[in-house]
């Protein structure tokens, strides 16, 4: 297994951008005493997002997605979305773009992995469980499966949340929507109008615990598509907003994916 750290140049970000990968390969530590995988053609890959105010390196610093990438023979790109809920802005910094287009063009050529749309999946925690959702509907014929964690959910008339709140992550908000009011959220940023209006909808995996300040937004997704009759994977257990959560959820959606 090999874990890097790499820069690409982005012309959708106009900028310089980091990412973490994990890789397998043929070798392994001496101190292993599982079998070797061997490598049967290209790679089935995840893009794992992380959640606000983190960075590439978090995935890999708070959780076991090295030895889980191992034990399933996935590779897995994590990119740095800098609070950017990876979609396009105003400003013209393509968030959206680089991350359902170029990163994984850029991607496929630097590794082995697949180009198939079977064998590519997207995921990721709170905003970027909502990168997840937005960008696997969104580009969905890249993506076959969705992998969403505690995730903030767009919606217009959203009825969890008031945008006039003074916080950071609001301020941020209002930047990327170009707006103060949720009447004014965008088609393509309203998960919701994603997933009635996507014609290939990929796969999905959506958890988040019971005690999660998401909470009732995550619920009222999931009670929306079992209505609509939208077959997905459910998981709502014991948890808040923390690694813990997400460790053991990820612990379950790998398998999940990776099923036929």
């Amino acid at each position: 297994m090999a874990t890097l750290t790499a820069t690409i140049q982005s012309k959708e970000l106009m900028r310089k951008v980091s990412f973490s990968a994990i890789i397998p390969t043929s070798t392994k530590s001496l101190y292993d005493p599982s079998p070797v995988k061997e490598e049967s053609g290209p790679l089935k890959t995840l893009y794992l997002l992380h959640g606000w105010d983190g960075n590439h390196e978090d995935w890999m610093q708070n959780s076991r997605i090295v030895k889980w990438a191992t034990e399933y023979n996935i590779a897995v790109i994590m990119p740095s979305g800098e609070n950017s809920f990876y979609v396009d802005h105003p400003s013209e910094d393509n968030y959206g773009k680089f991350i359902g287009e170029e990163l994984v063009e850029e991607t496929r050529k630097l590794f082995p992995l697949s180009d198939k749309r079977e064998d590519t999946f997207i995921g990721g925690l709170s905003m970027g469980g909502y990168g997840a959702l937005r960008n696997g509907y969104f580009y969905s014929d890249t993506f076959s499966k969705v992998i969403a964690l505690s995730s903030r959910v767009f919606q217009k008339h959203d009825p969890f949340h008031d945008l006039t709140d003074e916080d950071a992550v609001n301020k941020r908000i209002w930047h990327l929507l170009g707006s103060k009011s949720y009447d004014d959220v965008p088609d393509e940023l309203d998960i919701y109008h994603l997933i009635e209006n996507c014609q290939r909808k990929p796969e999905l995996f959506l958890a988040c615990g019971n005690e999660d300040f998401l909470i009732e937004e995550n619920v009222a997704l999931h009670d929306w598509l079992v209505k609509n009759n939208i077959d997905h994977a459910y998981m709502k257990e014991t948890g808040i907003h923390n690694w813990d959560f997400w460790s053991k959820s990820m612990q379950k959606a790998l398998p999940w994916a990776l099923e036929k």
